[in-house]
């Protein structure tokens, strides 16, 4: 009956002692680095920040012709009639209603453009986070900025490694594709 205790113990520690050397290969990775910090996101988002220059100054010039109305209609205020001086507010509540609807066309614009600029980068980083994953026998890769990673340790941050690793898919694409 020892025995057999014992070949029980000792087949049960060789199990758990399975289990503790198969432990599954975890990390986290923050794609928002990853975008910024990449070739094909920097690219990206230079080309972002110029869109949003154009639709800024074209905002700034409507909001200066906005600002030069009310000034003038200031001005001439006290030499309109009841009558000219209602129509003048009347323009200047339009202007500003079309400067708020411009506002609100820049900003689904952007949100477009980022949309169609990302999308790609996006498609490419699955392919080469899940052959890596693959290659080196990840098990699980979460999202370091997602709700339920409060902490994740720096050894388990693989967001440098898919950085090269990306850049360097992006280098062979441009290769392949010239």
């Amino acid at each position: 009956m020892k025995k057999l205790a014992a070949l029980g113990l000792v087949w049960m520690l060789l199990l758990w002692g399975t289990a503790l050397a198969e432990a599954p290969k975890i990390a986290v990775i923050d794609l928002q680095k990853v975008v910024r910090s990449s070739q094909a996101g920097q690219e990206a988002m230079k080309k972002l920040q110029a869109k949003f220059q154009t639709l800024q100054k074209k905002l700034e010039a409507k909001k200066k012709e906005i600002e030069a109305f009310q000034q003038e209609m200031q001005k001439k205020a006290p030499l309109l009639s009841e009558e000219a001086r209602a129509e003048k507010q009347r323009e200047y509540q339009k202007m500003v209603r079309e400067f708020r609807a411009m506002q609100e066309d820049a900003q689904f614009e952007m949100k477009e453009e980022e949309k169609k600029a990302l999308k790609p980068i996006f498609q490419d980083l699955e392919k080469v986070i899940k052959e890596m994953a693959q290659k080196e026998g990840y098990d699980l890769i979460l999202e370091k900025n997602m709700p339920g990673v409060y902490w994740a340790s720096p050894r388990v941050d693989i967001t440098e490694h898919v950085i090269d690793l990306y850049d360097q898919y992006r280098s062979a694409q441009k290769s392949q594709s010239k």
